[in-house]
């Protein structure tokens, strides 16, 4: 049984790969160099620095984020991380100090959309003498994120 190593120049791409039985691929080459343009999933290896060939864990960038009907248009977009682990997807943000998990990538994005919205909510309408330091510090990094509610 021959073994394919395969390297994915696009993150998104992985997302276009879950489930398939068969792939067609055009830039994959085998251990003798020789070009191959069908593989089998099973025959597919996965390398550590990519954390699994078939894991949604390219960055979260949202430009907007949407809860419970209120969509929050950012000025910028956010740069989170996203890990898979213990089977578990994980998404972490270091400006808002968020962490967010779920069993799908989609179920840990709603999960950040839901504690973003909340920390929007207990915070950027928060009278600032409610507020500790870092509170404060937090509301004003959201007032300045945010273009736009609706």
């Amino acid at each position: 049984m021959e073994t394919f190593e395969v390297k994915i120049i696009n993150p998104k791409a992985t997302k276009l790969l879950k489930g398939l039985e068969e792939l067609k691929l055009i830039s994959i080459k085998d251990t003798k160099k020789e070009p191959a343009s069908v593989l089998k999933k099973g025959k597919l290896k996965s390398t550590p620095q990519s954390n699994g060939i078939f894991e949604d864990t390219y960055p979260f960038k949202p430009q907007y984020l949407m809860f419970n009907g209120i969509n929050y248009i950012l000025r910028e977009r956010l740069n989170a991380t996203v890990v898979f682990e213990e089977g578990y997807y994980i998404i972490r943000n270091e400006l808002l100090d968020i962490t967010v998990w779920g069993a799908t990538r989609d179920e840990a994005e709603e999960a950040f959309a839901f504690t973003f919205h909340s920390l929007y909510e207990n915070f950027a309408n928060e009278n600032d003498k409610k507020l500790t330091l870092q509170a404060r510090r937090l509301k004003q990094i959201l007032k300045n994120l945010i273009v736009k509610e609706k």
